[in-house]
């Protein structure tokens, strides 16, 4: 083994449990801390040249994977398409489902429960004038011109409500999904 990896192996191997334990405490799931620390390992890998002693090692690794979290989270934001839109909202203010088909199936059926009930839980998370223009518009099915003159405010102003609306219930949702995933028992490996 040469020199640099062998003394790069030697300083990883005792703050490889701390690097796992700090990852997965930001980013809450076991599989985006292993990618997490993966990604880490290797850009240290790369990098370990540039690694002045100034630093503990431990420092420098984690300041490493504390970039590739923030790097995520930025791709993810930017690549993120709303998780619900207005077409959905349409769909379920019309008694059908997210998904937009039906079936007999039980799990089906849970799935789209669960579904609804998400998105319902994030309308009523929102402000009221946000809560209000989602159900007039997508629940009771009135168009945007009524919708104004029913709360008192013009066509133009309607239309960004129910934009902003949507985009805070996209993110409630998303928030609400992440936070279920996170308490969601991992099987363990036996």
């Amino acid at each position: 083994m040469p020199q640099q990896q062998q003394e790069f192996t030697q300083l990883l191997e005792p703050n490889l449990c701390a690097l796992n334990r700090f990852v997965l405490g930001l980013v809450g799931n076991q599989f985006d801390a292993a990618d997490i620390v993966q990604d880490t390992v290797v850009k240290a890998f790369v990098h370990f040249a540039d690694f002045r002693a100034e630093a503990k090692f431990k420092t420098w690794l984690i300041s490493i994977a504390l970039n590739e979290v923030r790097g995520r989270r930025r791709r993810e934001s930017r690549s993120r398409v709303s998780f619900v839109d207005s077409d959905q909202l349409d769909q379920l203010a019309g008694g059908h489902s997210l998904a937009g088909y039906s079936s007999n199936s039980p799990y089906r059926q849970y799935q789209q429960n669960e579904a609804t009930r998400l998105v319902e839980d994030a309308i009523t998370s929102l402000h009221p004038a946000y809560e209000e223009i989602l159900r007039l518009r997508a629940f009771d099915g009135i168009d945007i011109s009524d919708t104004a003159k029913r709360l008192s405010i013009s066509v133009p102003a309607a239309k960004a409500r129910y934009y902003r609306a949507v985009h805070r219930l996209s993110h409630a949702v998303t928030r609400r999904t992440r936070r279920s995933l996170r308490r969601a028992p991992v099987a363990q490996a036996a």
